[in-house]
């Protein structure tokens, strides 16, 4: 009777008659079809195919009513197993289609746990032999996670039940979340591959998570898995006579590389811990130390894969933790575990090698701020550390100016952090200040990092006229490093020198080849080697430029060696009080001299001429170049760097400017001064010539003179609101007001005043008061061609006319009072100018 339905039934799938075959199967009674189940199952899954289910969709669906029916009919635990057996084939569509039925056997059975092992190892070598293929269809990634979520979702119900009502010795739920973790695993993999869309990715993450979260009260309870499992505490062994025992069950299924990856953990918590949606339904109670403690090694396995999306996901999981962590809060104990020392390896790997630029950027954010959140002593150790494990010279550039700000820290800390002073910034120093081959060293490989370390030098030598930090007891010390530094960089430009000598005259004979090929070949055969590894082939042309640039970054060098040589000969402590205003005036007044006189003289440097003035004249071309980036960049040291690069400084030479950008605000106020006092100069002497051509009035002269030099300020109106804000801070407040009046006094000068009683004083005071007021007053105007501020500074100008009268008519002070009152009037000005900017000297 079996056999007959057997075959009868095989007859009607194989005559394409789904009605008859599935009539048949109704009708027939449960015993037969338990006894004759394996062979129904095997029959009807044959037709579970791809192309059934498109040319024979009725016959398709009706195998899928056959195995669904079987599975509600008979003994679930025998039918799992036949069902399981048709699972393990690489066909999606057969796949799919037996997860309901098997879906279903499940929900029957009563002790679902060794049935919910035996389905979770088949599904999870399904899915790594689909993992294992080269191409693999996006589509059929989608149906199959689609198809396990589906399976999985009535089964976590039927777990939160038994949950619910704290039955024991049910394991369900915890192989179910086992499982949910492991599958974090490989749709990280298939997008990683461009072979599914990242909304997709991110639906089944989602979904997962979901799941997740119906299944446990605390999921955070394994974070610490793969933390124990890289300290090699994860046990083994149990005690004699607990090896199967609930409990270990239990925690094997989490703690087992073999049940779930490192990396579907890092995956999944990534998840948990990035999104807030997730975050806010976390237990609350963990300490964010114990989460960064944990995450670490998440961290590490997520920036050492090669895909550019998992380490996007890498970095923004490590800087979401971080940010809950208070700075300089991890002390030095926790470095004890080696993996938070570990982790900057991987994440300086990003720095420098990952593809992305985007990512590259990143990293070296995170990297600061990972440091930030160790405190002075732990910084310390990291320093040490990053120092013995770097060797590019663009890395160990950046520790050096780290630890410049951990100096400067430990210096204005109150009570005195000595962590970084004395003997601890001696032994680094001597670590820092080290040429790996003597004079022989390649200067233009380790630029970066010499330049650095001079620039520290300087600002120590500079900054600690008390030796609080200890740098001028190893002054000998150092020289040991100057010395050869010396030398070394005569060697250098001398190499290349002799390099572009050859390249000249090599471009001059190949100047005589005029076939194409021979060119390109004859460009070939000429090499440059840095650091001993030869240069990409480019064009002569580049190869020249490259050397210049070479020869530039070495005259930078020698130009703040010769600085730091001098603080070191010198040995004196300078005077930080102000000089008097009207000292100051006239050292300014020389300076634009100076500085007019160097401007009709050539732009390039001689052997003739002094340290001083060779630094200077790099110092104002860079000044130069550096203004057309302010805009953008603000008067700051971006600007300033990003002018050195533009005219082939490297943009470390930035520390020559150690105000930043008040020097850059001061060198255009000094330029705008000298350009309007020659432009005065000129219609001076115009009207000297020609007595009889029509002159202006004082006034005004005065009032174009004032628009003429605000003029010169529209450019930058945008950012100049930064400018005033610099100069308003007490260290630039000399300087701005010397500035100030000799702009007025200009003016003054040029239209007639002669004057060397009281009014000399009066006129200037007003007139400072008026330009700083018209200032202001244009940084808000709107109006076409700034009108409404002209028409302001032609009131200001009739106002000054009255009150001018009305000081003359007064008593006269004494030159004393007088020239107090122009320097508080002055003065005035800029407290007016830094409250409006919203500036307190008391911060």
């Amino acid at each position: 009777m079996s056999q007959t339905f057997v075959k009868r039934f095989t007859n009607f799938l194989k005559d394409h008659k789904p009605k008859e075959a599935l009539e048949l199967f109704t009708t027939e009674s449960n015993e037969v079809i338990e006894d004759t189940v394996s062979e129904i199952v095997s029959v009807t899954a044959s037709y579970l195919t791809e192309s059934y289910s498109q040319s024979e969709e009725e016959l398709f669906e009706c195998c899928k009513i056959v195995l669904n029916i079987i599975a509600e009919r008979c003994n679930p635990m025998e039918t799992v197993l036949e069902f399981l057996e048709q699972i393990e084939c690489l066909d999606d569509i057969k796949f799919c289609a037996i997860l309901e039925p098997l879906g279903i056997c499940m929900m029957k059975m009563q002790d679902k746990s060794k049935a919910i092992e035996w389905c979770i190892n088949t599904i999870k070598s399904y899915i790594e032999d689909l993992a294992s293929l080269r191409d693999v269809d996006s589509n059929r990634i989608v149906d199959v996670y689609k198809g396990i979520v589906s399976f999985m979702e009535p089964l976590v119900q039927e777990a939160v039940k038994i949950y619910s009502k704290f039955e024991e010795g049910s394991l369900l739920g915890d192989y179910l979340l086992s499982f949910l973790i492991s599958l974090c695993e490989k749709p990280s993999y298939y997008w990683n591959r461009n072979i599914v869309e990242e909304a997709t990715y991110k639906e089944f993450s989602e979904e997962i998570i979901t799941l997740s979260f119906y299944l446990t009260g605390d999921i955070l309870y394994f974070l610490n898995v793969v933390s124990k499992r890289r300290r090699n505490i994860i046990r083994n062994k149990v005690q004699e006579g607990h090896l199967y025992t609930e409990n270990y069950k239990r925690s094997m299924l989490f703690e087992s590389s073999n049940n779930i990856s490192d990396l579907a953990y890092a995956n999944f918590y990534f998840y948990i811990i990035t999104k807030k949606d997730y975050w806010k339904n976390v237990p609350q109670i963990y300490s964010p130390y114990y989460i960064l403690e944990t995450c670490t090694y998440f961290f590490e396995i997520l920036l050492c894969k090669e895909e550019d999306i998992v380490i996007s996901n890498g970095l923004i999981f490590m800087e979401t933790v971080i940010k809950r962590v208070s700075p300089r809060s991890v002390n030095s104990e926790v470095l004890g575990l080696q993996i938070y020392l570990d982790l900057f390896k991987s994440i300086i790997k990003v720095m420098i090698y990952c593809n992305s630029d985007t990512e590259r950027k990143k990293a070296l954010h995170i990297f600061h701020k990972y440091i930030e959140i160790f405190n002075m002593e732990a910084r310390y150790s990291v320093i040490l550390y990053l120092y013995e494990i770097s060797d590019h010279s663009g890395l160990l550039s950046l520790i050096i100016s780290i630890l410049k700000s951990s100096i400067i820290d430990c210096l204005n800390s109150t009570p005195r952090n000595p962590q970084f002073l004395g003997k601890n910034l001696e032994l680094i120093l001597k670590k820092i200040c080290n040429l790996p081959h003597g004079s022989s060293s390649d200067l233009v490989e380790i630029s970066d990092e010499v330049i650095t370390t001079l620039n520290l030098l300087r600002f120590l030598f500079i900054r600690d006229k008390h030796n609080e930090t200890g740098i001028w007891n190893i002054t000998d010390v150092l020289k040991n490093y100057l010395n050869p530094l010396r030398e070394g960089i005569d060697l250098c430009r001398t190499h290349w020198k002799v390099k572009i000598k050859d390249l000249e005259q090599q471009k001059k004979d190949y100047n005589n080849i005029h076939d194409y090929n021979e060119m390109k070949k004859a460009h070939a055969e000429v090499t440059l080697t840095v650091g001993g590894e030869q240069l990409p082939v480019m064009p002569l042309p580049e190869k020249i430029s490259f050397c210049y640039q070479a020869i530039n970054g070495l005259d930078v060098m020698e130009s703040i060696l010769i600085r730091v040589n001098e603080c070191i000969d010198a040995a004196k402590e300078f005077s930080l009080s102000f000089r008097r205003l009207w000292t100051s005036r006239a050292l300014l007044a020389d300076q634009s001299e100076n500085d007019s006189n160097r401007k009709t003289e050539p732009q390039q440097s001689t052997h003739e001429e002094s340290d001083e003035e060779y630094e200077k004249n790099i110092k104002t071309k860079i000044l130069g170049a550096s203004l057309k980036f302010v805009p953008d960049m603000g008067w700051s040291k971006q600007a300033i760097s990003a002018g050195a690069e533009s005219i082939g400084y490297p943009g470390v030479i930035h520390g020559l400017f150690p105000n930043g950008g008040a020097d850059l605000v001061q060198y255009f106020y000094s330029m705008c001064n000298r350009e309007l006092n020659q432009m005065l100069e000129k219609e001076t002497l115009a009207i000297e010539a020609d007595p009889s051509s029509p002159g202006k009035t004082p006034e005004q002269q005065v009032r174009d003179s004032v628009e003429t030099r605000l003029r010169m300020v529209i450019p930058y109106k945008k950012t100049w609101a930064q400018a005033m804000a610099i100069m308003t801070l007490p260290p630039n407040v000399p300087t701005a007001l010397a500035n100030l009046l000799t702009l007025v006094d200009d003016i003054c000068y040029y239209a007639g005043d002669r004057s060397v009683d009281i009014n000399w004083y009066t006129r200037r005071m007003i007139l400072a008061t008026i330009y700083k007021a018209t200032e202001l007053y244009m940084l808000q105007d709107t109006s076409e061609d700034h009108k409404e501020t002209w028409l302001f500074l032609d009131r200001r100008i009739k106002d000054a006319l009255q009150v001018h009268a009305m000081l003359s008519s007064a008593a006269k002070p004494s030159p004393d009072e007088a020239l107090s009152r122009a320097t508080e009037t002055a003065t005035a000005v800029f407290v007016t100018a830094r409250n409006i900017l919203g500036l307190s000297w008391n911060r």
